[in-house]
């Protein structure tokens, strides 16, 4: 699938205008867009937390981004998109160190998925606020977040009607979760993650396979994911395509 560089950036757009649905309930969190950059900030003081997309070369831009994050007090993490990779060297200057490239894949809705069937003893539960405790353990041991940094992921957990964040069960215990966050007719998929002692069970191609089969009857037609070094192996098996790889920066 070839696509341009300005339908691989709206593509991302539209994956990131479906996460706002994450800061509903957040009081602080802010989106604020600027010329050929965008901040999301959740309102943590942890920059993993928070993001900016950065998509032009422009003179400046990176003063203007360094001026922002200090006038709101953010600390964030930074993505360069296309153009944007110019801007490696004056984000250097200001502490940035660039952590490798990470891929930004999608799926089409095809059909591929109309003969999949969950395995025998599997089930799937939509999760409410009831499991911030059982996903937080997961997170930490998938993640290796602290407590601190998931508590503050989880202010997102399913504050949403567009959150449709699901759990896979085997015996009453969840064995892996993933978040499907709806946008008119795009789903992003978000915080997947398998439990170190069920990983190679196939648990968690079973759940996405479910959640992107069940998101297609729904009327979705394009799912979007940054995806881990880790986890593109997964998405791959399930026929997402890698649009780009984009710089992430951090000064953790």
């Amino acid at each position: 699938m070839n696509t341009s560089y300005e339908t691989r950036l709206a593509y991302l757009k539209k994956c990131h205008a479906g996460s706002l649905g994450f800061y509903k309930n957040i009081p602080g969190a802010l989106n604020i867009k600027g010329d050929g950059w965008e901040l999301f900030s959740s309102d943590s003081r942890f920059a993993m937390l928070n993001g900016v997309i950065i998509h032009s070369s422009r003179k400046g831009l990176v003063d203007e981004v360094m001026e922002t994050l200090e006038k709101n007090k953010v600390s964030s993490d930074i993505r360069l998109v296309g153009p944007g990779i110019s801007q490696l060297s004056s984000l250097s200057e200001h502490g940035y160190k660039n952590l490798g490239s990470t891929p930004f894949m999608m799926w089409s809705a095809d059909n591929s998925l109309d003969g999949f069937n969950l395995r025998t003893q599997l089930t799937v539960q939509r999760l409410d606020q009831s499991y911030i405790d059982t996903a937080s353990s997961i997170y930490m041991d998938v993640y290796g977040m602290s407590e601190e940094v998931v508590r503050d992921m989880t202010r997102m957990f399913c504050v949403s009607e567009n959150d449709h964040t699901y759990g896979l069960f085997k015996d009453s215990e969840m064995v892996s979760v993933v978040t499907a966050m709806v946008y008119k007719n795009s789903v992003g998929i978000w915080n997947m993650g398998t439990p170190t002692k069920h990983q190679k069970n196939g648990y968690g191609k079973e759940l996405l396979s479910y959640v992107m089969k069940s998101h297609e009857k729904m009327g979705a037609q394009e799912f979007f994911l940054c995806a881990s070094s880790a986890g593109k192996f997964l998405y791959d098996k399930c026929g997402w395509i890698t649009l780009d790889y984009w710089p992430y920066l951090s000064k953790s």
